[in-house]
C-alpha cells in the first residue's frame, strides 16, 4: 500500500523487551533473529530496491557494543545473501543513540546507511513522560534554551536530591542550538571518517507537557544541524505523543503548522 501511493518504505525490526532480551543474552536467540531476517528479506527482495530498505532493528538494547556488532554483521549477511541490491540500515547498540554509533565501525558491505536517534536532552525531550526516567513524569514547563531562574522553578518539581540534581545538568549543561550542532558535528565527523552517509531516523519532543515555543526551538535547532551537516531525517512521529498532527477520536486529522514550520517543510 505504501508503495502503490509512492512512498519508499523502511521495514524494520521493532520489537518489544522480551525479544529484545533474547537477542541480547541468548545465542539461540541471535540465531532466530538473523533467521527472521534471511526470511523477511527474501519475502521483499523482489521489490524495487530504490524503494525498500532494511533497518536491522530499532534501538536493539543491546548493551555490549562489541555483541551488537558481531549480531548486526550476521543479520546483515543473511540480508544480503537473499537482496543483494537493497540498501541495509545499521545503528550502534543500547538506543541508538551517537554515542552508541561511535563504538562502531562500519560493516564490510559498500550499500549500508548507517542510523542514529536524538532525543537530547532526555530532561526536556521526555518531561511528563511515563517510560522514561521516572522522575520525570513530574515535571513540566522545562524551557529550552533553558536560563537559570526558569531552571530554579522547574526544580521544585522534584524532591529527590539526586534526581533534582539529574534535571539541574540540564541547565549546567548548556543545552542550546550550540550544543546540539556539537553533537551531530560528532556523528557527521563519524561518517566522514568512514566515508559513510547518515541518516537520523528518529527525533523528537514529547508535546503533552512541554511549552510549544520550547518545543518549536528545539525541534528547529536539531532539524537545521541535521541539514548543515547533510544528515537525513525523520521526525518522531506522525500523530502520536511527539507528533506532527493532531487526531482526536471522530475528527478530521489537524496538522500543527508550528512543527511544519519548524521543520523548515511550511510553503514547500
Amino acid at each position: 500500500a505504501m508503495l502503490a501511493n509512492g512512498l519508499a518504505v523502511q521495514i524494520d525490526i521493532h520489537p518489544e523487551e522480551p525479544y529484545k532480551q533474547a537477542v541480547k543474552n541468548d545465542n539461540e536467540g541471535v540465531e532466530r533473529f538473523v533467521m527472521l531476517w534471511r526470511r523477511l528479506a527474501a519475502h521483499y527482495s523482489n521489490r524495487d530496491p530504490e524503494k525498500v530498505f532494511f533497518e536491522v532493528m530499532n534501538e536493539p538494547e543491546v548493551h555490549d557494543p562489541y555483541r551488537w556488532a558481531g549480531i548486526q554483521a550476521a543479520a546483515a549477511e543473511a540480508i544480503r545473501e537473499v537482496a543483494p541490491k537493497h540498501t541495509i540500515i545499521a545503528t550502534g547498540p543500547n538506543w541508538s543513540d551517537i554515542i552508541d554509533l561511535l563504538t562502531q565501525h562500519p560493516l564490510p558491505d559498500g550499500n549500508v546507511i548507517y542510523n542514529f536517534h536524538f532525543y537530547e536532552p532526555n530532561q526536556f525531550t521526555h518531561q511528563g513522560a511515563s517510560w522514561s526516567n521516572p522522575y520525570l513524569i513530574y515535571t513540566h514547563g522545562i524551557a529550552y534554551p533553558a536560563d537559570e531562574s526558569s531552571m530554579n522553578e522547574v526544580l521544585k518539581q522534584v524532591p529527590d536530591f539526586a534526581d533534582r540534581f539529574a534535571l539541574e545538568r540540564y541547565w549546567l549543561d548548556h543545552w542550546d542550538a550550540h550544543r546540539i550542532r556539537l553533537e551531530i558535528d560528532a556523528a557527521a565527523a563519524w561518517g566522514k571518517t568512514y566515508n559513510v552517509p547518515l541518516i537520523c531516523n528518529e527525533f523528537g519532543a514529547y508535546r503533552r507537557v512541554t511549552d510549544p515555543a520550547s518545543r518549536m526551538n528545539w525541534i528547529h535547532d536539531v532539524r537545521t544541524a541535521l541539514e548543515a551537516d547533510s544528515i537525513g531525517w525523520t521526525m518522531w512521529d506522525y500523530r502520536g505523543g511527539f507528533g506532527v498532527v493532531w487526531k482526536e477520536d471522530g475528527q478530521p486529522t489537524k496538522v500543527d503548522d508550528k512543527v511544519v514550520e519548524a521543520l523548515g517543510l511550511k510553503g514547500r
